[in-house]
């Protein structure tokens, strides 16, 4: 009887086969990664966003307010990444970036103050989704584009118009992907 005798690489070539299969797989699973939501630096934020949680209560405000869970988690991730002191170009400022007008019709007077600010966005998001039926979609585009705008855009053209007809792809790019993206987010927070 015959013996197979094989020959072993090398403990260095066997490291180099390992580190190739680590990057090819860390290569193909980058598409997946980004089409969860994954960006760089997510973590970090998300670590901020958890501690804001806690401290804001948000999973709270979020049963008395009747908001899908994780959904203030999500929307202070992508307006603000946990920064109370935070101000956009336009001049929104604090965790959930509200613009003066908002704030005031809100009762918000300082939009930097992380409580108030939370207590309002629940309250701002509240409206938001019992004015439009329950539907997130328009709830998250009326928060990023205004509540003008989407009035304007889903206006019945016909009495029997209803607001399931609309199309989001007809919205401005910056309010789809805002739409999209904390739709994904709301997933990290919900199931943590």
């Amino acid at each position: 009887m015959s013996k197979i005798t094989t020959q072993t690489p090398k403990k260095f070539i066997q490291r180099v086969l390992i580190l190739v299969t680590i990057i090819a797989c860390a290569l193909m699973m980058w598409p997946i990664l980004k089409e969860l939501g994954y960006q760089s630096g997510d973590d970090t934020v998300a670590e901020k966003i958890y501690d804001w949680r806690d401290k804001l209560e948000l999973e709270k405000l979020e049963k008395q307010n009747n908001l899908p869970k994780g959904l203030l988690s999500a929307v202070m991730h992508q307006e603000s990444a946990g920064d109370p002191n935070a101000t956009s170009h336009a001049g929104a400022k604090g965790l959930f970036q509200f613009m003066s007008p908002t704030a005031r019709d809100l009762g918000l007077k300082d939009r930097t103050h992380p409580e108030h600010s939370a207590k309002a966005a629940a309250e701002y998001l509240d409206q938001l989704y019992n004015r439009y039926n329950k539907n997130l979609e328009l709830t998250l585009a009326a928060y990023n584009w205004g509540l003008g705008n989407v009035d304007q855009y889903i206006k019945p053209k016909n009495k029997g118009s209803t607001y399931e007809r609309f199309k989001l792809s007809k919205m401005p790019a910056e309010t789809q992907n805002y739409i999209a993206r904390i739709k994904k987010l709301r997933t990290t927070y919900y199931l943590r």
